[in-house]
């Protein structure tokens, strides 16, 4: 199982737009291991007289590796939402966002400066009171990495996310990380996202890895928006499991 030392957590906000996730890993999880990530981010997003401030608690990823090259992922996002306007408390929610479902799988391994690779896929299913699912949006990227260095990595995502009856909305992640230790590392990121309304989001990310054991990792990080007023901080602890 590789080591989950680059990542710091992924945030998906199935609202119209959709906003790209943190760097992904470019290659799936082992045969039969099992990875359980459970997630907790706060957030707070400001836009003229409305505010609005988030909090999962927490997300559940669970990714297990089918065959030699492929992993399923299924996610059960739990958030805590209360909108403002004026200072004043609109509404408040706490309830299942939408559940995604997806696969990744291995395209090809690193030679030199050719990149490590894998494509991954998520369908957003939303869920009705009736017991059924309507889908409502995807996420589709091709995720890469170099090794530069025997401490220092980059990982890189491009792709595009959509939502049902709307434009879809192209991202780009870049994740430099630098190993500390063993298991110490820490990371710098840019994600940058072209919403349907052809506003380019921009983000600044730093964060710092551990790994516990050969089972455990913590990931703790921040973020800033770099042209619009949005932060959020939260962490992530890492379960591996072979089955």
């Amino acid at each position: 199982m590789q080591k989950i030392t680059c990542l710091l957590f992924t945030l998906f906000m199935c609202k119209c737009p959709l906003k790209a996730q943190t760097a992904e890993p470019s290659k799936a999880v082992d045969k039969r291991t099992l990875q359980i990530e459970l997630e907790s981010i706060y957030s707070i997003e400001k836009e003229n007289i409305s505010e609005s401030k988030s909090l999962s608690t927490p997300n559940f990823l669970f990714r297990y590796g089918v065959l030699k090259n492929v992993e399923l992922q299924l996610s059960i996002p739990i958030i805590k939402e209360d909108y403002y306007e004026h200072n004043e408390l609109v509404y408040s929610t706490h309830k299942f966002d939408d559940t995604q479902l997806g696969f990744s799988i291995n395209l090809w391994n690193e030679k030199k400066w050719l990149p490590e690779a894998a494509l991954m896929t998520r369908a957003y299913l939303h869920y009705q009171s009736n017991l059924k699912f309507d889908y409502v949006g995807q996420t589709v990227s091709l995720n890469l990495s170099n090794t530069l260095t025997k401490k220092l990595a980059l990982n890189y995502n491009f792709g595009y996310a959509f939502e049902k009856n709307t434009e879809l909305s192209w991202f780009l992640i870049t994740n430099l990380t630098y190993n500390l230790s063993s298991n110490w590392s820490v990371f710098i990121e840019y994600t940058g996202n072209n919403t349907t309304n052809n506003n380019y989001l921009q983000n600044g990310i730093t964060g710092i890895s551990h790994q516990i054991n050969d089972s455990f990792s913590f990931d703790f990080g921040f973020s800033k928006g770099l042209n619009h007023s949005q932060f959020f901080t939260g962490g992530r602890l890492t379960w591996v499991i072979k089955t």
